[in-house]
């Protein structure tokens, strides 16, 4: 039936077409030139498929939205390692590793620092002291630095190395890849358990749906002037619309047509088909821009599935400045480009569907069709005018031009902006979501500036890349002065160690866990606050400062906990400004908190599995925790 459909909507766009650009003379009278003749048949044909693929995505995705497939399964049935590649990551590298350790206990997290020039590893470190599974991969020169991909196979080869060579472990183990600010949902492990993803032996690879978590800040660029904050919100807002609903849309749509791709961050693949492709090509990722994308084709190429979850997610910093986004943006395109050299594999693999086979080409011929509509289009329009002014600029000419822009090249876009709306749960409201969808349409015409650059980039044989910078990357530290009040208090009572090991039948271990766990889930918890501070949410403020101060009390922290206290006396009295003024304070506390906490778990545990002066030391393999005397 949705084949019946796409075929009859396909045939309509087509006479649609015909009729606006070829017979209603406005690029001239057809039969008269034989190349401006092809120009408007190729038009007409981009037109066509361009509207049937957004009907056809549409409907695949509103239907999803409406009904969705996916179920939860049990994430203990399987092992998770999560790979972060780093360069220069400091600005959010915590964040990330406490999020995923705090929300997923039986994760391991594996930390790339690719010769990092800033405080990277050292961020890692001071984590491991209070987390055993948390790991650093250090890569140096002159491996260090060739490319994402490398930097990914150095870490397949250590995490292969570490879960060992049963065939069947290394089925039931899945590797994620995270970017350094990115964070999974709650449910996200339970989803990727589910029957429709690897709860299902013979899916390969899963890809969770992309949100930006910072899509509601209201100063995103919180150095610049109120006009360059409005355009910063606008994008960022653009960009959680892209990957919410026309990218998540394209996905929903390649579940059905097996074609689902991976992307570079929230990409999660069996270790066993790591395994497959090493065999083959000698190392799961490859050499190309997009080296996420190149391996969700190559397990396809393989003849293994590859699904796409919606239901949960991974969050990431949305980029509030115009040039780094193009730039990052062009990068993405030159990538895809490059995979155009799979296809040849794939249609010989026999391993696609015909309607797998045409997406996949479909997507890859984008840049070709942006570089026709960017010649055809203004060409033809210069022609029209100069051949017949007087005919061109006639109120029905004017008006077939107006209504073929609006149903060919407005509405395609401006309707995402309500599928948005949505999505989200009325996130935005019904004017916000009629604006975006308005906006969509000038931030996806920005595509043709990243392909001609793309394009550029890869005649001229460029295919180097510069690491895009996070918006906290150069923001100098705020300089904090306490009162006396905070000065007098001291930064954690060591005691409270103590009345926690007797609260918990009287193991010090088990009270030790406990504040290494809070140390862990800090970077966690300053960075909600600080999200809902810049969002100006009071109801969110209220709920991130409850758990900051409560935690406090809880491990003995009192200096920050009274710091805690005074940020929410301030948003009591509904003083948004004094609450960005004691956010730097409440940070700078907690930081000194969990270093001092650093030292003192660090000491504690020595002493904790210290063996008796009279007794061998146990090897690391017979190492057991000493109980309580």
């Amino acid at each position: 039936m949705r084949t019946a459909l796409t075929a009859v909507l396909a045939v309509l766009y087509a006479l649609l077409a015909v009729v606006v650009f070829g017979l209603t003379g406005v690029f001239g009278e057809f039969g008269e030139q034989l190349w401006r003749d092809v120009a408007v048949l190729l038009l007409t044909v981009v037109a066509a498929c361009a509207l049937t693929y957004v009907s056809l995505l549409l409907m695949t995705f509103w239907q999803e939205v409406r009904s969705p497939h996916g179920s939860a399964g049990d994430p203990e049935a399987l092992q998770w390692h999560v790979l972060v590649p780093c360069r220069d990551e400091e600005s959010v590298i915590a964040e990330t590793v406490s999020a995923a350790r705090t929300s997923f206990p039986s994760m391991h997290v594996w930390v790339i620092d690719d010769a990092s020039e800033d405080a990277t590893a050292q961020v890692v470190r001071d984590l491991m002291v209070f987390d055993d599974r948390v790991h650093l991969i250090s890569r140096v020169a002159p491996e260090a630095r060739t490319g994402k991909g490398d930097a990914l196979n150095a870490a397949y080869r250590i995490v292969s190395a570490h879960v060992g060579g049963d065939e069947e472990e290394r089925h039931r183990t899945v590797i994620g890849v995270l970017d350094a600010d990115g964070f999974l949902s709650d449910n996200a492990l339970a989803m990727l358990a589910g029957p429709e993803s690897f709860g299902e032996a013979s899916t390969g690879a899963v890809q969770l749906e992309v949100w930006m978590k910072n899509r509601g800040d209201r100063r995103p660029r919180p150095a610049d002037g109120r006009l360059r904050n409005a355009i910063g919100r606008v994008l960022v807002r653009m960009q959680d619309l892209e990957f919410r609903t026309t990218n998540s849309a394209m996905q929903v749509l390649r579940v059905r047509t097996g074609t689902v791709g991976m992307g570079g961050n929230g990409q999660f693949t069996r270790l066993s088909v790591l395994d497959a492709l090493t065999a083959e090509h000698g190392k799961p990722w490859g050499k190309k821009l997009c080296e996420d994308y190149e391996l969700g084709l190559n397990i396809l190429a393989q003849g293994m599935r590859t699904h796409y979850v919606r239901q949960a997610h991974v969050s990431q910093e949305a980029l509030p400045f115009t040039r780094r986004l193009i730039t990052q943006r062009t990068r993405w395109a030159q990538g895809n480009m490059e995979c155009a050299s799979a296809l040849p594999g794939l249609r010989r693999g026999g391993h696609l569907s015909p309607s797998g086979l045409a997406e996949i080409h479909y997507f890859m011929l984008q840049p070709l069709v942006m570089m026709l509509n960017l010649v055809l289009i203004p060409l033809l329009l210069v022609l029209g005018v100069a051949e017949d002014p007087a005919g061109f600029w006639r109120g029905s000419t004017l008006l077939t031009l107006a209504l073929g822009g609006l149903f060919f090249l407005v509405l395609p876009y401006a309707v995402w902006g309500l599928v948005y709306r949505r999505v989200t749960g009325g996130e935005v409201s019904w004017p916000l979501a009629v604006g975006l969808g308005l906006c969509n349409l000038v931030y996806v015409y920005l595509t043709y500036i990243y392909y001609v650059r793309a394009t550029w980039r890869a005649v001229t044989g460029r295919t180097g890349w510069a690491k895009t910078r996070r918006n906290a990357d150069g923001r100098a530290p705020v300089a904090v002065q306490l009162s006396a009040a905070l000065e007098a208090l001291p930064l954690m009572r060591l005691e409270a160690l103590e009345e926690l090991a007797a609260e918990l039948e009287g193991r010090s271990d088990l009270g030790i866990d406990f504040v290494a766990g809070w140390a862990v889930m800090w970077p966690t918890r300053t960075a909600r606050l600080e999200r809902a501070i810049a969002a100006e949410d009071p109801l969110a403020i209220r709920d991130a400062i409850g758990s900051v101060r409560v935690s406090s009390a809880m491990v003995g922290a009192d200096r920050l906990e009274r710091a805690a206290t005074d940020l929410e006396q301030a948003l009591e009295r509904g003083e948004m400004e004094a609450c960005r003024a004691q956010l730097p304070v409440v940070d700078a506390i907690g930081r000194e908190t969990v270093d001092l906490l650093r030292r003192e778990v660090s000491v504690r545990r020595e002493l904790l599995h210290s063996p008796p002066r009279d007794q061998a030391a146990p090897t690391a393999a017979r190492m057991v925790t000493v109980p309580r005397s």
